[in-house]
């Protein structure tokens, strides 16, 4: 069926309902395999198949058309142009395409390289939203090249698309062993890996859409997971004192190349910095700490603002522009963000088709909010609202974390990885970007959360996809007797159905477990 998903294809002929039917099924067999293993006595045979199934499938999907995806395309592209001597932080795609010749050397060789290989060129015009420079910071950027060098300067856009795709699966198949390892160094059945292993969206997310969060994925897993070793080494020996010591630097290291890789692994820091304080002192914390900064600030040193004028555009050269453009504008697919900015937004100049209907916030007060943000930090008065729900939610995600690091960094491994699970997940919930492949992020750990509503989350964000359909078919229509056209429609209603009954199992299921735990109590 991704046949029907080809780079140009007719959108309203994509059977996108057809695909989210076909994962649906494949979650509920996922869910039963999970159900059948957590029950199961620990068996090598049973993690032998779990894992030889696992590669196969991602085999399988390696050789399919990347789903409602063309971020791929952008990671050819950042690829040849790292490996051509230029740092894809300075030109946007969109700088190349409409470049002669000009008095810039570097923007002369993307334009060259443009007109050499009619196959970057395509891929160049294939690239989404190219008026920004690219996004994706410079660990991520050096597997983008070594992939380009991996690949024959001949070959066409699908084996590029495939080269790529196999080196990201590569790191999702490490990342399921360190999960296997993780797992055993818990204590806990080593067959759980299958909520990573077979769970659909790693598949649809790494295999066939060849996202780059597969790279972020591995190194803040194996990060963690030298972290955990750490646990097994308290002990006032000497040797072990120099092992913990190793280790420890070895994670931090680690996790800077992770926040290199895709910026949301410094959320960890915290959790990471508590727990190595607590159980080994200032003396072994401070070392990995300065470790973690230097490395993150080595890594991250290319995206850095700079100064001066590029080319003939006069444009600012901002190799953060992109990442800074994505943090200030982006929103899809969120819930909790969703709520804020619609209830901070000005609804005055808006038609009903344009104001949600769970939009309750006095308009005198959403415009004096607005209107002194504006003022205050001299921004567009339509960028106000974005902000103030970005503040919001990023103080509630800062108590939420540091609430988190101090739980999880007091008593065992096991409760680490939930704490490192759970400020991962709450990142991603209160994010204005919920992007299905951004759960990936917390899918290693899921094994070590107790509640089991969380599984339900990786079927859930598939309904993203139902956004496309949405707005294939009702780009200009009411749907469903509603004031709102597709894409409105999605936003404002479909969300609450992938997200409200979800929230109402987890608030019921924690409520239920603390009945449960204070009865318990009473009776003892």
């Amino acid at each position: 069926m991704s046949w029907w998903f080809a780079y140009g294809s007719e959108p309203t002929d994509r059977p996108i309902v057809g695909v989210l039917c076909l994962f649906a099924v494949l979650f509920v067999f996922y869910v039963v395999a999970i159900r059948v293993l957590w029950r199961a006595k620990p068996s090598r045979r049973a993690l032998h198949l779990v894992v030889g199934t696992a590669i196969v499938f991602r085999v399988v999907m390696l050789f399919s058309v990347p789903i409602q995806e063309v971020d791929i395309y952008r990671y050819l592209w950042d690829g040849a142009v790292s490996t051509s001597g230029v740092s894809p932080f300075r030109y946007s795609p969109q700088d190349v395409i409409s470049a002669g010749v000009t008095d810039d050397e570097e923007l002369n060789r993307l334009a060259e390289l443009r007109d050499r290989k009619p196959v970057l060129a395509e891929i160049l015009h294939r690239v989404h939203f190219p008026e920004i420079p690219t996004v994706y910071p410079p660990t991520s950027q050096f597997v983008f090249a070594v992939a380009n060098l991996s690949t024959p300067s001949s070959a066409s856009v699908s084996t590029r698309l495939l080269v790529m795709k196999a080196w990201l699966i590569g790191f999702d198949v490490a990342t399921l062993l360190v999960v296997v390892a993780l797992l055993r160094r818990c204590g806990m059945a080593a067959e759980l890996c299958v909520i990573y292993a077979w769970c659909p969206l790693i598949m649809k997310e790494f295999a066939n859409s060849g996202h780059l969060d597969a790279i972020a994925v591995f190194l803040t897993t194996l990060g963690l997971y030298v972290v955990v070793c750490c646990f097994d080494l308290q002990s006032a020996d000497r040797q072990r004192r120099t092992g913990w010591t190793m280790y420890s630097l070895l994670s931090a290291m680690v996790l800077g190349l992770a926040v290199g890789a895709k910026l949301y692994p410094v959320i960890l820091a915290p959790l990471v910095f508590f727990t190595l304080l607590r159980k080994f002192g200032w003396r072994v914390t401070v070392a990995p700490s300065v470790v973690f900064v230097v490395t993150t600030v080595i890594v991250l040193f290319p995206m850095f603002p700079g100064s001066g004028s590029v080319s003939d555009h006069d444009q600012i050269d901002d190799p953060s522009l992109g990442v800074v453009t994505f943090l200030r504008q982006w929103e899809m697919n969120d819930f909790l963000f969703l709520i804020a900015i619609e209830n901070l937004k000005p609804t005055g100049h808006l038609g009903s088709h344009e104001i949600a209907w769970f939009s309750v916030v006095p308009e005198s007060i959403r415009e004096s909010l607005t209107g002194s943000l504006s003022s205050t930090l001299g921004i567009a008065p339509g960028e106000a609202p974005f902000m103030l729900a970005r503040g919001g939610t990023a103080a509630i995600f800062f108590v939420v974390a540091m609430a988190l690091s101090w739980w999880g960094s007091a008593t065992t491994s096991l409760r680490f990885c939930e704490a490192a699970f759970l400020t991962i997940a709450w990142f991603w919930l209160l994010c204005p970007t919920l992007n299905p492949w951004y759960w990936t992020w917390a899918l290693p750990l899921l094994p070590f959360a107790r509640g089991r509503a969380w599984i339900a989350v990786s079927g859930l964000v598939f309904i993203y996809y139902f956004r496309f359909w949405l707005v294939y078919h009702f780009p200009s229509t009411a749907v469903l007797g509603t004031p709102y056209t597709g894409a409105a429609f999605y936003d404002f209603v479909v969300t609450w159905l992938e997200f409200a009954p979800w929230f109402a199992v987890l608030i019921g299921m924690y409520v239920w477990r603390r009945s449960k735990r204070n009865y318990a109590f009473s009776t003892d």
